[in-house]
């Protein structure tokens, strides 16, 4: 259980820094960031394997901080790129850097990535309070929370 957690706080991070990284101009695939909560690696996670642990204290308010850190993450996207379009041909474009980013939309972009990064540290809070919890109690405690 708590290697779990660790993992989808690794995995959380991770994104974190992709989204950076893509602001910053780093040419990335699109899938190392996801625009919606359920296609990232810890939202694969939470809304799957993670769910074993549903009934712990704080795991509701982990999904709740988790669509508003990719809300946020839509609006820089919006920003960088323009409006959302679900075509591959879009894609292929943008991140084959057919798409110029302007300085401005860049620093734009990362004051918004100010807000994002605050939202991933409240998640990474949350999860940790969760895995003390887990470490925290005996096992007959813990199978009551367990689905």
């Amino acid at each position: 259980m708590v290697l779990m957690l660790r993992n989808a706080v690794r995995t959380h991070k991770k994104w974190t820094e992709n989204a950076l990284n893509l602001i910053k101009g780093v040419p990335l695939d699109k899938k190392l960031v996801p625009i919606n909560s359920t296609d990232c690696e810890f939202g694969k996670w939470y809304y799957s394997e993670g769910q074993n642990i549903r009934n712990m204290p704080g795991f509701k308010e982990v999904e709740d901080l988790h669509g508003e850190l990719h809300s946020t993450y839509r609006e820089i996207f919006v920003i960088l790129f323009g409006q959302i379009e679900q075509t591959p041909s879009f894609f292929s474009r943008l991140f084959g850097h057919t798409h110029q980013i302007t300085e401005d939309n860049r620093k734009i972009a990362m004051n918004k990535y100010h807000k994002l990064h605050d939202q991933s540290e409240q998640i990474t809070k949350q999860l940790i309070q969760i895995e003390k919890m887990v470490t925290a109690m005996a096992d007959e405690q813990l199978k009551r929370y367990l689905s």
